[in-house]
């Protein structure tokens, strides 16, 4: 029998609120580590909430974030950054910066004021670079490249970081189709051991497709107002029953004929298209 997963990461009776409006309400979760946790669920389901709140970005109504088993309200904010990387929605660069001196902003939680920069920092981005295949664009300015090249970037600055952990908020966000699996491609190889044995790093990543989180993910947490629906391996929650609880979709759910993965084939429309209605005689 395999050994159950551990958890660095982990939230008790979160309860996280805006202002008097509750979005999440008494919810627990453990993450893996060093695998890649997809959290899936409705617009306002409350999952980008939860993100923000596992980065200590967002302070608990009730309940806790602990980290190693300590709350992350009494963790230095330097520690944190050196443990727990978050890439958010939609990041702004700042102008006319080039991609080499953005991922350099990766290593400021690891600087100190008698040590600007160090031999570790300068390995630490040349390895993000090359891992994330943006070398070659160190020079360029980042207002300049794709929407592809861009995350790749971002991703690359949050590697860069060197933390255990780390959070991505819709990384594939306004990505075409071939940008997207280039991006959760880099992502699942993040979670991949180490030569020398070790584990690799500890995702949790939230998405909208879940047919690409199904794919992606080694633990799959499905939200529903708020709440936890359904958490575990993809191939052991995802139905139809569950897609219609979740995300009030009739659907069938059959195994993805490249990976073996569930794949949701939404339900026949009931409304006949134009082009397939018979012509007149």
């Amino acid at each position: 029998m395999s050994e159950s997963p551990t958890s660095r990461l982990v939230a008790r009776e979160l309860t996280l609120a805006y202002d008097d409006h509750t979005v999440v309400a008494d919810l627990d979760l453990d993450v893996p580590d060093g695998e890649v946790t997809v959290v899936v669920g409705p617009n306002a389901c409350g999952k980008s909430t939860t993100l923000r709140a596992l980065g200590r970005l967002l302070k608990p109504k009730r309940g806790s974030v602990l980290l190693d088993g300590t709350q992350l309200a009494r963790i230095p904010t330097k520690r944190i950054a050196q443990s727990i990387g978050l890439l958010p929605q939609s990041p702004v660069a700042p102008e006319a910066i080039t991609v080499a001196d953005l991922v350099s902003r990766g290593r400021q939680p690891h600087q100190h004021w008698w040590q600007q920069w160090s031999e570790e920092d300068e390995r630490a981005v040349t390895d993000a670079m090359e891992r994330t295949d943006v070398t070659a664009l160190g020079d360029r300015l980042v207002d300049e490249l794709s929407g592809g090249q861009r995350q790749r970037v971002w991703i690359a600055m949050a590697l860069a970081q060197d933390t255990d952990l780390l959070l991505l908020d819709e990384p594939t966000t306004y990505l075409d189709i071939a940008h997207q699996v280039e991006v959760l491609d880099l992502v699942r190889q993040l979670a991949v051991p180490t030569p020398g044995g070790g584990r690799g790093r500890t995702v949790v990543m939230v998405l909208h497709d879940l047919n690409q989180a199904a794919r992606y993910a080694d633990h799959l947490v499905a939200m529903k107002a708020g709440r936890i629906a359904a958490q575990g391996r993809p191939g052991d929650i995802v139905t139809a029953e569950l897609v219609r609880e979740v995300f009030g979709l009739a659907s069938l759910v059959v195994p993805c004929p490249v990976t073996g993965d569930p794949l949701v084939v939404p339900d026949a429309p009931r409304i006949t298209s134009p082009r397939k209605a018979a012509t007149p005689s």
